[in-house]
């Protein structure tokens, strides 16, 4: 895709994710919309690189290609199946799972305290408990998965929910024979994995 165009396609996907954070009630929710509406998000020139040294650049799986092509209440995923060979994903060696950094430190579009991307919940994954600092929302934009929340029961969710969680909250997703994808913000006093722990 043409640069120009690529360009026009994130600022209409991240448009369409802000709507989307808007709708929610938190303040992690709020800021996330306001910033998506506020910042720069000029592609950067500079590469893409990993959250983490450890991860590896890979390709969306059948799975979530096949998920893309269904009907989603969520109109997000028709923005983001056709940008699905040009954004870079990488799988995360935490989770197994692939994700696509739209923006952060290190993101298409670079911002230091804030990060906003695209997760993927493969088929049969259990994400262990885990933590950090930054506060997370995830919108669940097709499919299904559970999470479960500060030790709490996994309760399924589907295309269209919101799951917030507040910093240093232990939280766990996994899913089953379906896969989810979904879109996630990090934001609040350290968006950095330094201190990201499984518990």
């Amino acid at each position: 895709m043409r640069p120009e165009l690529f360009q026009a396609a994130v600022d209409t996907l991240l448009t369409a994710i802000r709507v989307e954070f808007a709708r929610g009630t938190s303040a992690a929710c709020r800021r996330t919309a306001h910033l998506l509406h506020s910042i720069d998000t000029t592609i950067s020139t500079e590469p893409v690189q990993p959250m983490s040294s450890h991860d590896t650049p890979c390709c969306l799986p059948d799975s979530i290609l096949e998920l893309l092509q269904t009907v989603s209440p969520v109109p997000t995923v028709t923005g983001i199946a056709a940008l699905t060979q040009d954004l870079q994903w990488h799988e995360s060696a935490r989770s197994h799972t692939p994700y696509s950094q739209l923006i952060g430190p290190t993101g298409l579009i670079k911002h230091q305290s804030f990060r906003v991307g695209l997760f993927a919940l493969i088929p049969d994954i259990d994400y262990a408990d885990h933590a950090h600092p930054a506060d997370e929302v995830y919108i669940v934009l097709a499919g299904s998965g559970s999470w479960s929340l500060d030790g709490g029961p996994f309760q399924v969710k589907r295309a269209g929910d919101i799951i917030e969680i507040p910093s240093m909250m232990t939280h766990a997703m996994r899913t089953g024979t379906t896969p989810a994808l979904t879109v996630y913000s990090w934001n609040g006093d350290d968006v950095s994995l330094d201190h990201y722990r499984f518990c």
